[in-house]
């Protein structure tokens, strides 16, 4: 039996965290051997880890001193290749390679904007030194997972690697396990007693995801179209969240409902989809939305929502201001408001638009089916 590694820091909810588990758990349904390593065995998404999947804790109070213990698994364990997820784990394996002169295939998924994240990196510290060993060891991988276009003309340029050592794959879908999912029921009066459209958001809540801008622009296309607007999802930003609804005297049509082990069940009850963010990678909850039949709205920011709705344009192009109604959804320039307050209008009083762009999501994310996608990783990974 083959042996492969997944490496991530914890368990908290997160695109790519979730995105990792389920390609470990897909692993495991092939009959590969699967170790899922954690830094810190902490969150929400440790229950969604598969039976086929042994989970060893390398926890050791601080992330540096994890080292060792990756050190160690390496020489114990030898498996093939070992794929990590984030900046962290991926310094921290390139490293223990190197410590322990296994001969595991390090392969390194990127699911980000580097240069958006190290503009945000808390202390002085990590502003300097992670970009500059990202530079110096992110040579060393045997190969990068890029998520998108987008992120692999990011990480080819920061890191300075050949554009030949990495590979795009897109997020892979379990289609059928969303489809089933989202039947299930949701305890909530606004879609219990359903009475006006409904507008979902999901996602964690910080500063990427511009949620502020949301509720602003939702309450403003709503000040004559009701409608109701659901945010799925926890964070640091939730108190100045519901401040701002209490602040724009919203709280009767928005709501935020906290984090959710099955979005999809609120997704399916929804009329569409809206995501306002700064910057992506690839939008989980995007896809995640069209799975359920969604028509969406999302910025065009840095990368992935051009890829996805308008796959036939230069997915390097960015709306400036305004909105572009693109073949799989609508697409609004990043940080307008106005735009965005346009496009949720659009959609609110045009049920045939949103009946258009409901196929079109059914259509489209048949592309992002997983098992061609793993199909994808089995090649990165060398099996």
């Amino acid at each position: 039996m083959k042996k492969v590694a997944f490496c991530i820091s914890s368990f908290r909810a997160g695109g790519g965290e979730k995105q990792v588990i389920e390609i470990a758990n897909a692993f495991a349904s092939r009959g590969y051997e699967v170790h899922l390593l954690v830094l810190k065995p902490v969150g929400q998404y440790e229950n969604q880890v598969g039976r086929g999947v042994r989970v060893i804790s390398l926890d050791a109070g601080r992330i540096v001193f994890s080292l060792p213990k990756l050190v160690a698994y390496l020489r114990r364990e030898q498996p093939e290749a070992l794929l990590a997820l984030d900046e962290y784990t991926h310094l921290m394996s390139l490293m223990a390679r190197m410590v322990s002169r296994a001969r595991t295939r390090i392969i390194l998924r990127e699911g980000n904007m580097l240069t958006e994240l190290f503009k945000r990196y808390a202390s002085i510290k990590d502003r300097l030194l992670i970009p500059f060993l990202v530079r110096r060891l992110y040579k060393k991988a045997d190969i990068i997972v890029a998520n998108s276009k987008g992120v692999a003309d990011d990480v080819a340029a920061v890191s300075g690697i050949k554009k030949e050592k990495v590979v795009v794959i897109y997020n892979p879908k379990d289609l059928a396990l969303i489809r089933e999912l989202a039947k299930s029921e949701v305890d909530h009066p606004w879609l219990t007693d359903k009475k006006l459209p409904i507008v979902i958001a999901v996602g964690r809540l910080r500063i990427q995801k511009n949620f502020p801008l949301l509720i602003r622009a939702f309450a403003r296309a709503t000040e004559k179209i009701p409608a109701r607007l659901i945010v799925v999802g926890g964070g640091r930003e939730e108190r100045r969240l519901r401040e701002l609804v209490a602040s724009i005297g919203a709280e009767y049509k928005i709501a935020l409902v906290g984090y959710s082990d099955n979005p999809y069940a609120w997704m399916e009850k929804a009329d569409f989809y809206v995501a306002a963010s700064l910057w992506e990678g690839l939008p989980n909850s995007l896809l995640e939305a069209m799975a359920s039949g969604l028509p969406v709205i999302a910025s065009d920011c840095s990368s992935g929502p051009r890829e996805v709705l308008a796959p036939d344009t230069d997915y390097r192009f960015r709306l400036e201001k305004g909105i572009e109604c693109a073949k799989y959804g609508i697409l609004t320039a990043v940080g307008d408001e106005e735009a965005l307050s346009s496009a949720i209008t659009l959609l609110l009083k045009d049920e045939r638009l949103r009946e258009t762009y409901r196929n079109s999501s059914l259509e489209r994310i048949t592309a992002f089916d997983r098992a061609g996608r793993i199909d994808e990783y089995e090649r990165a990974l060398g099996f």
